[in-house]
């Protein structure tokens, strides 16, 4: 298999699941070739000028040739075939293949709960985001499972899909060595050590992990043991306002970051988040900061690359 790729339905059946899949492909760079190749949606393409950041979590595997990667995270570096690169949300990145060369890529676009409690843990981290595998031939191989199932079930997100996404994971990581890390991994840095409720910092887990789709205070209570009417009195007590504010300014600062670092479309960027639309977006930034989506990005475009 060498050029294929699909953006899979997603069900709240498959959210349930500690890992699900949103998207799969694989794709051979021939020498000189452009990259990447043409046809995927907005949000998760990209030029190596400008970058990307995603809303979600991907995995690709090197499996020939060789090139070039780049993060937030990690200065550049050089990938070679058996490499892993991962990818983590809201973290801007870039990678090419040499242009000499080219290379064949396998690639998951996923997302889950299993993978936000390992970059808790830090068993992945935006730090370590190149892995070097002891058995590529073993990931490449489940990497091909899961995109022949996908060709036999076009129309469906069978849970098989996850059981074939954890061996991908379960195969990276079978060699890496990683260490403690900070509590404020998943969310903001002033929350490390001012949120001590585990309750309340679980909250700001969900929000800002899953604040890109329709995420409402509903989806916090049915999460968490606790009664809507207690989470938002403690949420109140500890940070000095409401969910909703918090939920807003997750997807404000994720837009913020989106316009600054890439070129997308202010009404994907909206849409990427968990806006509405375009419209909603920008009434909350001239409400919040006082500005439009476009002025901000006129004013901070590409300022942390």
């Amino acid at each position: 298999m060498d050029n294929f790729f699909t953006y899979l339905p997603i069900s709240e059946n498959n959210i349930r699941w500690d890992i699900y899949l949103t998207g799969a492909g694989v794709a051979t760079i021939g020498a000189n070739a452009e990259y990447p190749p043409k046809g995927h949606p907005e949000v998760y393409n990209f030029r190596w000028d400008a970058g990307r950041v995603l809303p979600e979590y991907q995995i690709l595997l090197i499996a020939e040739g060789e090139g070039t990667f780049e993060s937030a995270k990690t200065k550049e570096v050089t990938v070679r075939a058996g490499d892993v690169i991962l990818l983590f949300p809201g973290i801007w990145h870039r990678y090419q293949p040499a242009r000499h060369r080219g290379w064949k890529e396998y690639w998951l676009s996923w997302n889950g709960e299993r993978l936000y409690r390992f970059m808790k843990k830090g068993l992945i981290e935006p730090e370590q985001a190149v892995l070097t595998v002891e058995h590529p031939e073993l990931i490449r191989a489940a990497f091909e499972r899961i995109l022949s199932h996908i060709q036999a079930h076009p129309a469906e997100n069978s849970n098989i899909l996850s059981a074939y996404a954890t061996e991908v994971l379960t195969l990276a990581m079978e060699n890496v060595q990683s260490g403690q890390v900070p509590k404020d991994t998943a969310v903001p840095a002033e929350y490390a050590h001012s949120v001590n409720d585990p309750v309340i910092f679980k909250a700001l887990q969900m929000i800002w992990n899953h604040s890109y789709r329709d995420f409402r205070v509903d989806d916090l209570t049915r999460a968490l043991p606790i009664t809507r009417r207690t989470l938002e009195r403690k949420f109140e007590k500890t940070l000095g306002y409401s969910i909703g504010t918090e939920i807003t300014r997750c997807r404000v600062e994720r837009a913020k970051h989106l316009l600054a670092n890439t070129d997308l479309p202010v009404k994907h960027i909206a849409l990427a988040v968990g806006f509405s639309g375009a419209d909603r977006m920008g009434k909350v930034f001239g409400r919040v900061l006082n500005t439009t989506p476009s002025q901000y990005r006129k004013e901070h475009s590409h300022q942390s690359q």
